[in-house]
């Protein structure tokens, strides 16, 4: 039981770590023209919003790419280019669930930066489950624990880059 806890806590870590990059690398090194490019939907309003930008985008991504291949330096995966595909994969499924989580605050008039508890938690992690899935997932209860502890980190990060300037919320 010692050696599992250990193991099993390393395993979620080197999971998430990707997403929660990708995650978080738009909100230092984003910024510039919205993604959207201020189009509206058939329903009139914003399609994303002025936080979703095409910097952000490419920075997530490319940061969790990075990370794929940092992670393969530290504890190597079977090859180079999986190690590559897997931070991408995680990367952009983090960055393309927070985009959707974001268009679906438009449709339901919720305000770019205005609160939606668990979507804005878990937008991104579903995000890069769904894109990882061909490539293969880690066991069921490593994606469970992930999605449990999201939340709470999710929050805990959005009140410290808060207290540090760089987020007008701090949720």
């Amino acid at each position: 039981m010692i050696k599992i806890v250990p193991l099993l806590i390393f395993n979620i870590i080197w999971f998430i770590l990707p997403p929660y990059i990708a995650n978080m690398a738009p909100v230092i090194w984003g910024g510039g023209p919205p993604l959207d490019g201020g189009r509206l939907f058939f329903d009139g309003k914003r399609l994303l919003g002025k936080a979703k930008t095409i910097r952000g985008t490419f920075v997530g991504i490319l940061a969790g790419t990075i990370v794929g291949l940092l992670q393969h330096i530290v504890y190597p995966f079977p090859s180079l280019g999986y190690a590559l595909l897997r931070g991408f994969l995680l990367g952009a499924g983090a960055i393309g669930g927070d985009i959707a989580g974001s268009f679906i605050k438009r449709r339901f008039n919720i305000e770019s930066g205005d609160a939606a508890p668990l979507l804005d938690q878990l937008d991104f992690m579903i995000g890069a489950i769904i894109l990882m899935y061909p490539l293969g997932l880690p066991p069921l209860e490593i994606i469970l624990m992930s999605i449990l502890i999201t939340p709470f980190v999710h929050l805990i990060s959005n009140a410290v880059w808060y207290l540090a300037g760089k987020k007008e919320v701090w949720w």
